[in-house]
């Protein structure tokens, strides 16, 4: 019993951090945000808004050219803390960034942190539903076993309704990456994450 217990408090806090990042996958996950201006912020510019479609197939083949790259600069712009937080340095850099990003013909480092963002919102979001449908099946099996405790069948059955309800959040047309790009994400999956497999190996 103390096992089971143990396994349901672990599960309670991967349900709690699925729904915190259900939650925020609506938000850019980049730190690009510090070079734009109000006005673009206002002009609600389909690269920073989740809702409205901006992956292509052509984008996403760019991107996965990029990622062959031994030495990517702007690996920064998704790390947390140092000179990614830090705007005097990143704006020295500037021209190097917009060379990479333009090498692999995007506009600019803007539009490539753009695909980039999008593109780990999406995966976040691809496990995050795996996640809840796993403890889904997983409670239900539970919930069949004939010498079940009351006290474990109730666990298990709120563990269903938290998970459906955090499920259902990330399938609201609204919330996160928009169903377009989504479709994008998952046809490129396994390239991507081979792609992000070799890219953090070489590191």
């Amino acid at each position: 019993m103390k096992l089971q217990m143990l396994v349901v408090k672990i599960t309670g806090l991967i349900i709690g951090s699925c729904l915190a990042m259900s939650c925020q996958s609506s938000k850019p996950a980049t730190s690009t945000s510090m070079f734009s201006s109000p006005v673009a912020h206002a002009s609600q510019d389909p690269a920073n808004d989740y809702s409205k479609p901006y992956l292509t197939d052509e984008k996403m083949l760019q991107f996965l050219a990029s990622m062959k790259e031994e030495h990517n600069p702007l690996e920064l712009m998704f790390k947390q803390g140092g000179e990614a937080q830090n705007p005097a340095l990143l704006g020295a850099r500037i021209e190097e960034f917009n060379s990479f990003a333009r090498k692999y013909g995007f506009q600019d480092y803007q539009d490539y942190t753009s695909v980039w963002g999008r593109i780990t919102v999406g995966e976040m979001q691809i496990w995050g539903a795996k996640t809840f449908e796993d403890m889904i099946s997983g409670a239900q099996a539970e919930l069949k076993k004939p010498d079940l405790a009351p006290e474990m069948r109730k666990v298990y059955e709120d563990q269903i309704t938290t998970a459906q309800k955090g499920l259902d959040d990330m399938n609201k047309k609204n919330s996160g990456v928009n169903g377009a790009d989504m479709e994008l994400i998952k046809k490129y999956e396994e390239q991507i994450d081979a792609a992000e497999k070799k890219y953090k190996n070489g590191q």
